[in-house]
């Protein structure tokens, strides 16, 4: 009942594990310090998560959004094996489509190459400084 369906696109991704391991990772680097001097000063639960864990974990969200994104983006296999009708393709099966179709120019296929990785190249700039910082916060200690 999933063939051909939203739902059969987007179970299998719902359990994609990467983002809890970065996140566990870098939540375990934050000393408990932060959070023992946040519960002096009054702060509850929700405040210190707020104002103390989130804006530390940036680096870490920024660095699960830009895999998640490229992830989801980039699916070829999935939709391949799911989809069936044409008109629920993706992105990545109208360009292979055309890519593989002699009806279409070199330019179309190309135009449509470069459209697919527009948006792919905004994320990571947009996300750059965030992703960055959230590779290399565990490989230096000190």
């Amino acid at each position: 009942h999933l063939l051909d369906t939203y739902p059969g696109l987007i179970l299998p991704i719902v359990g994609w594990a990467l983002p809890i391991y970065v996140l566990t990772g870098f939540m375990r680097q934050i000393p408990l310090e932060l959070e023992e001097a946040a519960r002096v000063d009054g702060a509850g639960d929700l405040r210190i998560f707020l104002r103390v864990i989130l804006p530390l974990s940036l680096p870490a969200l920024g660095t699960c959004a830009v895999f998640g994104f490229l992830m989801i983006w980039d699916q070829y296999l999935l939709p391949l094996l799911i989809v069936h009708s044409p008109d629920m393709n993706t992105l990545t099966l109208v360009v292979t489509s055309l890519a593989a179709s002699q009806e279409q120019g070199e330019g179309v296929r190309l135009a449509a190459a470069v459209v697919l990785m527009v948006p792919s190249i905004l994320i990571y700039l947009g996300l750059q400084r965030l992703f960055e910082r959230g590779l290399l916060s565990g490989s230096l200690k000190g």
